[in-house]
């Protein structure tokens, strides 16, 4: 993913695409430290501008977009978090689901969030799950619901650590990119840190 600039420009698009779309928009790992760069440097321009005469245009229109950019900031982690809460949910309960583009504050509290999801589901339903659907990139696929004579496969959940080529697996084809935290056969799991691509992060019940 090509990495953009964080401006005001940036802030307010991204805050438009949150507000509109249920899935997540993809970002780089260390966006919100590209964030707080930003504002550190509107406060600078601000002070500057304030020393030299307070009254003054320029330092009127830094104050307007540091106040916007802070609301905005505020509200496009809202919007992340709740879309982040619905994901863990949907991996916690079987589905097989790629959630790509996320900060790695992001990919920390998504990693909790599933973790203690399923362990609370385990405790609640004594560790009966849906079976997961084959691998989509899409951060919203609902799970398939398993035929009766099935017995609901194990999954084990995956942080990738650089792009992989797409493949066959038992249960799907993987298309796998870094940064993508998603339920995979354990098959599949051992291969892929085998050889240097991911790392385990929870296993499923």
């Amino acid at each position: 993913m090509a990495e953009e600039p964080v401006n005001f420009e940036r802030i307010t698009k991204l805050y438009r695409e949150e507000s509109g779309k249920k899935t997540l928009t993809p970002l780089e790992p260390d966006f919100w430290d590209k964030v707080g760069r930003y504002l550190a440097s509107l406060e600078s321009d601000l002070a500057a501008a304030r020393a030299k005469d307070p009254n003054s245009k320029a330092a009127m229109l830094l104050q307007d977009e540091l106040r916007k950019v802070l609301q905005k900031r505020e509200q496009i982690y809202q919007y992340r978090e709740r879309k982040l809460g619905l994901l863990a949910g949907q991996i916690a309960g079987g589905a097989t689901t790629e959630a790509r583009g996320l900060t790695r504050p992001e990919q920390e509290l998504l990693q909790r969030l599933v973790g203690l999801l399923t362990e609370t589901r385990k405790a609640t339903l004594g560790g009966v799950r849906a079976a997961p659907p084959p691998t989509t990139a899409a951060l919203t696929a609902p799970p398939a619901p398993p035929a009766a004579s099935e017995s609901p496969p194990k999954g084990v959940i995956v942080h990738v650590l650089e792009d992989v080529p797409p493949f066959a697996g038992p249960d799907g084809t993987y298309r796998l990119k870094k940064e993508d935290i998603v339920v995979v056969h354990p098959t599949i799991a051992k291969v892929l840190m085998e050889r240097g691509k991911a790392r385990v992060v929870n296993a499923a019940p």
